[in-house]
């Protein structure tokens, strides 16, 4: 997986998933919160949003792996055309931007 900026839902911190860091649900059976969460680390967790249900964040969180699966891609050519040279398929990693839905 290559880089995905995440923008939290209340608009005021931009996360880089970068496959180091890990997105994860977890519901408060307190406040009966369901939160999505970004762990940067084993000490420092921050909220991305929160959400009605644990079927809503289930929905966002494939949502966000839908956009790291991203790529730009060209099929490539055959080269028929004369004096040009074949060239091979890509993918290219493009930047990609996730905005956290408000509901």
């Amino acid at each position: 997986m290559s880089e995905v900026y995440i923008r939290s839902q209340n608009h005021e911190g931009i996360y880089t998933l970068n496959g180091s860091y890990a997105i994860k649900y977890k519901e408060f059976s307190v406040s009966k919160e369901h939160c999505i969460f970004i762990c940067l680390s084993a000490e420092s967790m921050y909220t991305l949003g929160t959400y009605e249900s644990k079927e809503r964040c289930i929905e966002v969180l494939d949502e966000i792996q839908a956009v790291c699966g991203q790529y730009l891609y060209a099929p490539g050519n055959t080269g028929f055309l004369i004096g040009s040279e074949a060239t091979p398929p890509m993918a290219a990693v493009i930047p990609r931007l996730y905005q956290m839905p408000e509901k």
